[in-house]
């Protein structure tokens, strides 16, 4: 009696697990089933409808389907350098990137759009066309950054100051999104790692780019201003460690303006001990360090940030931009486009608009602010300290004759070989239009090789046919 009786609860579980495993992929997990590639019916619309294209802020076609015998391929006319940011499609090694992001749009089954109108008739009326992107970049400024980066390993972010638009990024080495079937193997194995988007998920230390951190956070607090006075004898002992200046160069009696053009470690050491761990590290989180940016996109990471109690030696690493402080090249531009914003960080943005080219309809994506992280007075002075960097201290080689540039260099160590050389900055100096971070692996001196790269670009932007200065 008993036997029979755990027989029926047995099939009476079985039955509910049945049931339930239904429920959940049929309905919990139905996305992930329509979507995923190995499904025949995914497979088959990939090949025969025609994705949505993706232009620059021009119309110039980055990537776009072209049909064939076959079904359509994917081409791409972007460069090298933009490649880990747009990404690939294939059919056989799936989606990365832009192209990733936005997959759902591109093939038609994503409504863009908020209109209930406009979303029942997507549904009812299904895509031809996958709809069209359109990007913040602009592909001539890109391949003048690109031929002036030359075979250097590392990153460029340049951005619209007022708006946060993303005009040219690059990640090298990259790669040809056409090759990807046929070179997956060389491509994905390669040294440089040229998958790896180096631009919004490079972790690097900062170096001395930070000081102007700590410099927006003594500032703010009232602390101290450009014309304060410090006594720097060469190196400072912290709790028994002494750190030295670059060549433990002795600047004596020095403003802190010119302590910033010369980037010295003392006056900022000196500095973050006055202002005090915490203020340092929320200043620092202000400016989105240790945050993963609000940015629609693939591969973005956070950085990292000390956290909890630190003791004055680590605040002391930290000031000069080391100590397990971490961030990324799209980090540092967003940090350098709130000061030239005069304080208003803007949401970083590399989509324009979305494209019904059917139905000749058009979604723009408009400009966000975030936050003021300083004020416009604080972020005046710092301007004028980093044009001090540039006109007479550390980032002499971003100078141009034609357009003031305001910046600042950094060497950040590195414990696998040569530090990293960054130059951040923006141009024209007290009114910016765009603004950057450059970085070279193991590049050595910000000033000798990062901040020659951020010249020549300022020009390609300003002048649109530039010609690169010897190095």
């Amino acid at each position: 009696m008993n036997t029979a009786k755990y027989l029926r609860y047995a099939i009476l579980i079985g039955f509910l697990a049945l049931v339930g495993g239904a429920f959940y992929w049929q309905i919990g997990q139905r996305e992930t089933l329509v979507a995923h590639p190995s499904n025949p019916h995914v497979l088959y619309q990939r090949r025969w409808l025609e994705r949505g294209g993706i232009l620059d802020s021009r119309g110039e076609v980055i990537a776009d389907s072209v049909e064939g015998s076959h079904g359509f391929r994917r081409v791409y006319q972007g460069t090298p350098g933009l490649a880990p940011i747009i990404g690939y499609y294939s059919l056989r090694y799936g989606v990365a990137g832009i192209e990733k992001t936005f997959d759902g749009v591109l093939m038609g089954q994503k409504y863009p759009g908020t209109s209930l109108l406009g979303r029942a008739k997507h549904s009812l009326f299904r895509q031809a066309k996958g709809y069209d992107l359109v990007t913040t970049i602009d592909l001539r400024l890109q391949r003048e950054i690109e031929r002036i980066f030359g075979n250097h390993r590392g990153a460029v972010v340049v951005m619209e100051v007022r708006t946060g638009r993303i005009l040219a990024v690059a990640s090298t080495p990259g790669f040809l999104p056409n090759d990807i079937d046929a070179h997956w193997q060389d491509i994905s194995t390669h040294d440089g790692s040229p998958l790896y988007n180096r631009a919004f998920a490079g972790f690097y230390p900062p170096g001395s780019t930070f000081k102007l951190v700590v410099l927006a956070a003594g500032l703010s607090r009232g602390i101290t201003h450009l014309e304060s006075v410090f006594d720097d004898r060469g190196m400072i002992k912290i709790e028994g460690h002494q750190i030295a200046n670059v060549g433990e160069r002795r600047w004596g009696q020095i403003s802190l303006i010119d302590a910033c053009a010369v980037s010295s470690n003392v006056v900022f050491i000196e500095l973050g001990q006055k202002i005090g761990a915490r203020n340092v590290l929320e200043m620092a989180a202000g400016f989105g360090i240790g945050q993963e940016p609000p940015l629609v996109a693939d591969s973005l990471r956070a950085g990292k940030l000390p956290s909890g109690d630190i003791s004055n030696l680590e605040l002391a690493e930290v000031c000069i931009g080391q100590h397990g402080l971490v961030t990324t090249p799209l980090q540092l531009a967003m940090v350098v486009q709130a000061i030239a914003n005069d304080g208003l960080m803007m949401e970083p943005m590399l989509i324009d608009a979305i494209l019904d080219n059917i139905n000749d309809m058009r979604w723009n994506n408009a400009p966000k602010p975030m936050r003021y992280v300083i004020t416009p007075t604080v972020a005046r002075d710092i301007k004028e300290a980093m044009t001090a960097v540039v006109s007479r201290g550390t980032g002499r080689r971003a100078a141009l004759p034609e357009v003031s540039v305001a910046g600042k260099t950094g060497s950040a160590e590195n414990p696998q070989g040569s530090a990293h050389a960054w130059f951040v900055g923006m141009a024209p100096a007290m009114y910016p239009e765009i603004c950057l971070a450059v970085i070279v692996e193991n590049g050595g001196s910000g000033g000798d090789v990062a901040a020659p790269l951020a010249r020549d670009i300022f020009r390609a932007y300003f002048r649109g046919e530039p010609r690169a200065l010897s190095k």
